[in-house]
């Protein structure tokens, strides 16, 4: 299968790892991501996982904006 090289920054080259499974390439874990993203399956992460612990409270306040407008709902 053909491929493509892209660049992210560190910042987003940490996130990324942070979501990878021990058994996933990057590109494995991308396409999960991308496969199973809904605003609904994002919310049950944040509310499942500490990943999103080492956001400061803006970021945080950012994300779960942006979750929101997805769901059609506001805090």
């Amino acid at each position: 299968m053909p491929s493509k090289t892209i660049s992210v920054t560190e910042e987003v080259y940490n996130l990324l790892k942070k979501m990878k499974l021990p058994h996933e390439s990057f590109g494995d874990t991308i396409e999960r991501l991308c496969r199973h993203f809904s605003a609904d399956n994002l919310m049950k992460w944040f509310e499942a996982t500490d990943g999103w612990k080492d956001m400061t409270e803006d970021e945080y306040n950012e994300v779960i904006g942006g979750i929101m407008i997805n769901r059609g709902t506001s805090e």
